[in-house]
């Protein structure tokens, strides 16, 4: 259900009370925990096709009675460019980031992939677009394949002389900025959050595809009027031209050149 009606990767809950470890945060530790416990799941449970809602439902349908405790009308809201609002908050048309086969963000599908094989797949490519996406909104850039987004783009962020942040926390909803919340001031850095995306890179890098970072302008005039990153959906409005210059290149480069820029940060 996640990844099919949010832009981002798994929170620890869908409670919204601004606190760090609620919605709408999610936390690099935890996709690792996930991931892992996907890959250890047994070949013969895993290997049947991913489960689909009935036509007039969407993917929350699939969670088994009192599994979540929260209906589905009262979930966090996935804000959508150019709309001013959320998406649906029930039905077919809640699963926002559902494409045939796969997620937005969320790579390519194969014929013949298992359920567990497709969350991983999905999972690793949303993670790294979360890294990816708020470090380039932030001034990240990679010599000669991903160029600084301009000073009037970064001034919407707030990053003008900045190089790029590598988050404590993402958020659900809005791949190119933090998370939010909590009882300190959300921290760049950040060892874990680098941590993943390497062992990510490492392990799914022949799944990886560049992602479609969503264009800083437009969702900043399309959610508060351009004072500061947005939360909308990077299937919707132009794609940046993070998403433009790493879609030139193929997925594993793609991949290894993200995962050696921000390995950079380490050293």
């Amino acid at each position: 259900m996640v990844l099919n009606r949010y832009n981002g990767t798994y929170p620890v809950s869908f409670l919204e009370s601004g606190l760090q470890w609620d919605a709408p945060n999610a936390w690099p530790n935890h996709q690792f925990v996930i991931l892992e416990a996907l890959r250890n799941l047994p070949a013969n449970i895993t290997s049947g096709a991913i489960p689909t809602p009935q036509s007039n439902a969407s993917s929350y349908s699939l969670i088994p009675t009192g599994q979540v405790n929260f209906a589905e009308n009262v979930l966090p809201g996935q804000p959508v460019i150019g709309t001013g609002g959320n998406s649906s908050s029930t039905g077919p048309s809640a699963d926002i980031n559902r494409l045939n086969g796969t997620v937005v963000n969320g790579g390519n599908a194969t014929d013949g992939e298992g359920w567990g094989s497709i969350l991983q797949r999905e999972l690793a490519n949303r993670y790294i677009a979360s890294a990816l996406c708020s470090w380039h909104a932030t001034g990240g850039s990679i010599p000669g394949i991903l160029p600084q987004l301009s000073e009037q783009e970064l001034n919407i962020t707030m990053s003008v002389g900045n190089t790029g942040n590598m988050f404590e926390k993402f958020s659900i909803s809005n791949i190119d900025s933090a998370g939010r919340g909590g009882e300190y001031t959300v921290q760049a850095g950040f060892g874990w959050t680098n941590g993943v995306v390497l062992w990510v890179a490492g392990l799914y890098g022949d799944v990886l595809v560049a992602p479609s970072c969503p264009n800083v302008t437009e969702a900043a005039l399309a959610t508060d009027g351009g004072s500061n990153s947005s939360t909308s959906s990077a299937s919707s409005g132009s794609q940046s031209s993070a998403a433009a210059s790493l879609k030139a290149l193929p997925p594993a480069v793609a991949a290894v050149s993200i995962a050696l820029a921000i390995a950079g940060l380490l050293l």
